[in-house]
């Protein structure tokens, strides 16, 4: 199931009014909320005793309920519940104030993006804590069942901290020959040690409390509790005793064959063909280095994605044999012209990965030239020698890369950048250069609609929404797409761009004019329900230019339903109701989309001419099984019916939701589930 990022927010804030304004700012946003409000303590302490809650934002000028006693009723609870002060201005006395009171996180509700920034940082600080308990049980849970293992390991492990036993298994014991647990626990290892290496493990032991702890099997001769002298191999590794950190000693008799066990171990981590390391390796070398940077203790890698250019064709024309012989030729030569230093890796059969310590900037030279010294130089393949190229992703790990399956995905979009525009050459994706990415992507959009505009290239699609107790006129919502040569851009895509350049209101109307058309041309009774922004339904033009366009098509306008979110309308309620009250007057119908997200949603219907509402469809997650969910619908579609209201929910996802909602008598219900949207007019029973 999708992670929900809904924020559950509780208002303390002594008008109504301007909590509203508040949640219309986030939702303005994209920031989801599920709101609560309360003005007094029993009513808080109930929230805080029967609710999910995670962010409660407290007016500050309010004195019914102040911000210590928020804090203090949050610490009788135990509960991590974080505190917003929302303050008049941010100066130093107020935070001042707030600060003693008992917050520490303060916004305004006078700048719009401070309070959105915010809230947002407060809610991802919140769900990292929550992640790390959840990590913190699982790796209890883990030692446990480590400890289960350990103790019936036939290894001797011990784990020794500040040169002391903490732990031994029954194999350790046996290894030493002592026969009591607790005389080996105030032991310390150098007892063990045989008089002649006292020094050279006392030095180990410093190393390993300035938590220098060697890589390597380091051999030792000790001695068991009768004072026999024996030759033993023992790793090291780190580890946590009761979230204690140690070290982790393996001791094993001295292995029969060095050598082997050094070549055994080059067969598991080395590929064959090159030397390089394989793509196993490279696995939990990455996952290695980035858990270092993201520590702190690393200051960088940058790595490099190669692959041959033309691989397949190469392949045809030299056959696979050959191909490998060209590989294993280009192999030290790449090695050679970046330098050794690096870690080289053979991560496919014609894609190389090397990681470089450092910056990006000095790893995109290399890789540059890299790309140009294989462009000149001449490779073996078997009995042809013949010249190639190759293409580059690049990228760097940084502290917020949070595993290694990001940063291959990055570099196999960099390296198709890089192949689809010819090759020989590289893509850089840096994370710095995110916002100037953005930036032009912007403008990219702006001429894609802009195009989609002039030459039809939006059309739209309609998803069934289907009457749960029989209706002769078939209901669909038009939904919108723009065609992108032979794609399909999803309306999430480019709305936000066309809100922020001024382009809403083209799309708006020419999504009307599509929506009249598919009416007129439908071969049977139907209504089509069409989202309208508020920078439409505010446009004092609009009614006008709308009856224009039902009458010149000879079209009843009831057969249209405009539909907005609640958040809009609570927004934008001065310049939005005039022209919704005039389009009513043209007989076309209205509906509230994400109905009961806000604070007291039902005091929308006193002001607005609304037939149907839209329930909000974060009430569908999960609401087979979320009896909160169910309580809450129940009640949305209940009231709605005392005031003449339609019903739709949406977001369907299973035939249980279906069940329940015929049971408290919605109208309408509409989901993927039932039906997807498509380019044709099509109602299953």
């Amino acid at each position: 199931m999708a992670k929900d990022n809904t924020i559950h927010l509780l208002i303390i804030h002594k008008y109504e009014e301007d909590a509203e304004r508040i949640l219309s700012i986030l939702r303005n946003a994209q920031i989801p909320v599920r709101p609560s409000r309360c003005t007094d303590e029993q009513s808080l302490n109930d929230f805080l005793a029967s609710k999910k809650i995670d962010i409660i934002l407290v007016q500050q000028l309010q004195t019914e309920l102040p911000i210590s006693t928020v804090n203090q009723c949050i610490k009788r609870i135990g509960k991590d519940i974080p505190l917003i002060a929302l303050m008049e201005n941010l100066d130093n006395d107020s935070i001042s104030e707030a600060y003693e009171a008992g917050a520490r996180n303060f916004c305004t509700g006078n700048i719009n993006d401070q309070i959105c920034t915010e809230i947002s940082n407060v809610f991802y600080c919140l769900n990292t804590r929550r992640e790390l308990r959840r990590y913190q049980v699982d790796l209890n849970n883990a030692e446990k069942r480590c400890a289960s293992l350990l103790d019936s390991s036939k290894d001797a492990i011990a784990y020794i901290h500040d040169g002391m036993h903490v732990y031994t298994n029954n194999a350790y014991l046996e290894f030493f020959q002592y026969d009591d647990p607790e005389e080996m626990e105030v032991t310390p290892f150098l007892n063990l040690v045989a008089k002649d290496q006292v020094q050279t493990i006392k030095k180990l032991l410093r190393d390993i409390s300035a938590n220098k702890i060697p890589d390597e099997e380091i051999s030792m001769r000790l001695k068991t509790e009768k004072g026999n002298e024996i030759e033993a191999v023992v790793s090291l590794d780190k580890a946590t005793v009761d979230g204690e950190p140690c070290v982790q000693f393996l001791v094993q008799p001295p292995k029969v064959n060095k050598a082997a066990e050094r070549e055994l171990r080059d067969i598991k981590s080395k590929d064959m063909l090159t030397g390089f390391f394989n793509r196993s390796f490279f696995s939990q070398d990455l996952s290695n280095k980035i858990n270092a940077v993201r520590s702190g203790s690393s200051r960088g890698h940058s790595i490099l994605y190669i692959q041959v250019d033309d691989d397949r064709k190469l392949e045809k024309e030299l056959g696979k044999g050959n191909l490998d012989l060209l590989i294993s030729d280009m192999a030290p030569f790449i090695k050679e012209t970046i330098g050794k230093q690096h870690t080289y890796v053979r991560y496919d059969n014609t894609i190389f990965v090397v990681e470089i310590e450092g910056k990006i900037e000095a790893a995109a030279r290399i890789a540059q030239h890299l790309v140009s010294k294989i462009a000149d130089h001449f490779f073996n393949a078997g009995e042809k020698t013949l010249s190639c190229t190759v293409s580059i992703g690049l990228t760097q790990v940084i502290e917020k890369t949070q595993s290694g399956n990001e940063i291959i995905k990055i570099l196999g979009t960099e390296l198709a950048k890089a192949r689809e525009n010819g090759g020989c050459q590289i893509s850089i994706f840096d994370p710095a250069e995110e916002e100037k990415r953005a930036r032009a992507a912007n403008q990219k959009w702006i001429d894609l609609i802009t195009n989609g505009l002039t030459n039809e290239q939006f059309i739209l699609h309609y998803q069934p929404v289907i009457s749960l107790h029989g209706d002769e006129i078939e209901h669909y919502e038009a939904l919108v797409r723009l065609k992108d040569n032979e794609k399909l851009v999803m309306p999430t895509e480019f709305i936000g761009i066309a809100k922020k350049y001024g382009l809403i209101l083209d799309i708006d109307r020419h999504v009307i004019k599509m929506a009249i058309a598919a009416i007129k041309g439908a071969n049977k009774d139907i209504s089509l329900l069409v989202k309208m922004s508020t920078d439409t339904l505010s446009n004092p033009s609009f009614p006008l230019w709308l009856a224009q366009e039902l009458k010149s098509n000879a079209l009843s306008g009831e057969k249209i339903i405009f539909e907005t979110p609640e958040s809009e309308l609570v927004s934008h309620s001065k310049h939005v109701k005039p022209v919704i009250m005039a389009i009513k007057g043209l007989n076309c119908k209205f509906a509230i989309e994400k109905f009961g997200s806000g604070l007291n949603s039902f005091t929308l219907l006193k002001h607005y001419p609304v037939d149907y509402i839209k329930i909000d469809s974060t009430f569908m997650q999960d609401f087979a099984n979320d009896i909160d969910n169910q309580k809450k619908v129940k009640e949305l579609i209940d009231q709605a019916h005392a005031q003449n209201k339609m019903v739709i929910c949406e977001f369907i996802e299973d035939a249980a939701t279906m069940s329940i909602l015929w049971k408290y008598s919605a109208n309408y219900v509409q989901g993927n589930f039932l039906a997807p949207a498509s380019d044709k007019m099509v109602q299953e029973p």
